[in-house]
């Protein structure tokens, strides 16, 4: 059995006093602050990748969206999950198609595209 926790008075008087210096160091953020989530503006120029992805019994549909001039700017969500890889091929296809711009897949990625610093 793990003994009690105890503070002395003098480092219990401390914590308080950070916690209420808290109130007066807290600021509240601007509606600016947080405009990098609505700016998708770029998710409509995007090359969309789906990839399969085995996990725990079940093939999980994740699809990355890519922009194709600057692919390091990219988002990756987790679909759905089929327990047939055959199925999971399919829906991932159908889905990848669905969520691209360029349906017939022209837009590509390619690696003279990313621009590595091998400093």
């Amino acid at each position: 059995m793990l003994p009690n926790f105890n503070l002395d008075a003098p480092l219990y008087q401390r914590v308080l006093q950070g916690l209420n210096s808290l109130h007066f160091t807290d600021h509240v953020g601007a509606g600016c602050d947080l405009d990098f989530i609505k700016a998708d503006y770029w998710l409509a120029d995007s090359a969309v990748i789906d990839r399969l992805v085995l996990r725990k019994g079940s093939w999980d549909i994740n699809l990355l969206f890519a922009h194709h001039t600057t692919p390091l700017r990219f988002l990756s969500r987790r679909i759905t999950s089929h327990s047939c890889p055959k199925r999971a091929a399919m829906m991932a296809g159908f889905m990848r198609r669905l969520a691209a711009k360029d349906q017939r897949g022209t837009l590509r990625l390619s690696l003279e595209h990313l621009d590595f610093n091998c400093n």
